[in-house]
């Protein structure tokens, strides 16, 4: 069974200070491939931008509070599993050809099935599975640079930074296509890196259960606002065996049977009774008041828990 379900909300990583102006958000959050086993995949979307034109407020706080329920399982929290972004990052910087962009490098090396890797030692197997999604954004680094800066989105399924029940490692890639990072080797040879971190944060009201925290504040010593940023999150799934005998002799089995189950990395948010999920999104800016957004959607067709 495959659907699609558009939501609303959701964060955006702002911001610059000087020349401040109220920041305008635009968002879209969408699950689709859903199936009755629980698999989906997050299609997250979101514009920020000051509507005069000018810099838009420093955004100090960003988070969201996703529904009672919905969660990190805890067969990935395990370092088999964890690929060290910094170390990939740095690997790849030292074996590239001067005549390969980046981006096609790192897929070259991640090219091939997604599968458990059987040596946690080995950083292209590990990080090959633990890709978690890509995407594009758009940073604006005004007033350092006048025109906005493309780069493509790698985000990966890390250790777990303190007090986070997960953490997704992402690097940022700039687009070597467009001229502004062409003609800027500074900007072109950067890969900056940032943590998003899932926190187990339940409210008082039952309402919601993890809060994802997001970047912010300057990024490589700069502060930007991130005006656009689209990214697709499949996860990851890992197969679970259960081995139940069916025949006994002599005090051994010698017949059974194997169950294979596929886990997908992120649990079902429980469904209300009202048939409503709701999520919640956080904005604190440097001079402006905080915004507190509330959405709601129909609950997924799951089978079972």
């Amino acid at each position: 069974m495959r659907r699609l379900i558009a939501l609303t909300a959701l964060a955006a990583l702002s911001v610059v200070a000087l020349a401040q102006g109220a920041v305008m958000q635009e968002f879209n959050f969408q699950l689709k491939d859903v199936t009755p086993a629980g698999h989906f995949t997050v299609v997250f979307s979101s514009r920020s931008f000051d509507a005069s034109g000018g810099i838009p407020d420093t955004l100090t706080e960003d988070y969201i509070r996703l529904p009672r329920g919905g969660g990190i399982r805890k067969q990935f929290v395990n370092k088999r599993y964890y690929c060290d972004v910094k170390k990939l990052v740095a690997m790849l910087r030292t074996s590239k050809p001067a005549t390969v962009r980046f981006d096609d490098f790192l897929n070259q090396k991640l090219r091939g099935k997604k599968l458990p890797p059987k040596n946690p030692k080995d950083l292209i197997a590990v990080c090959r599975f633990a890709r978690v999604g890509s995407g594009t954004v758009l940073v604006d680094a005004r007033p350092f640079v006048e025109p906005p800066i493309p780069a493509k989105l790698e985000m990966f399924w890390t250790k777990p930074s303190p007090g986070a029940v997960g953490t997704f490692g992402i690097v940022g890639i700039p687009d070597e296509s467009a001229q502004i990072v062409r003609d800027n080797p500074t900007i072109r040879d950067s890969y900056p890196i940032v943590n998003v971190n899932f926190l187990n944060d339940p409210t008082p009201d039952g309402l919601y259960g993890y809060k994802i925290v997001l970047p912010t504040g300057p990024v490589n010593g700069l502060r930007i606002s991130v005006a656009a940023v689209h990214v697709t999150i499949p996860g990851m799934t890992l197969t679970h065996k259960r081995t139940k005998c069916l025949q006994h002799r002599h005090g051994r089995c010698v017949k059974k049977k194997v169950r294979k189950t596929d886990l997908f990395l992120f649990t079902r948010p429980t469904c209300p009774a009202s048939g409503q999920l709701s999520f919640q999104a956080f904005y604190a800016y440097a001079n402006s008041p905080s915004e507190t957004k509330t959405i709601e959607l129909s609950c997924p067709k799951f089978r079972g828990r």
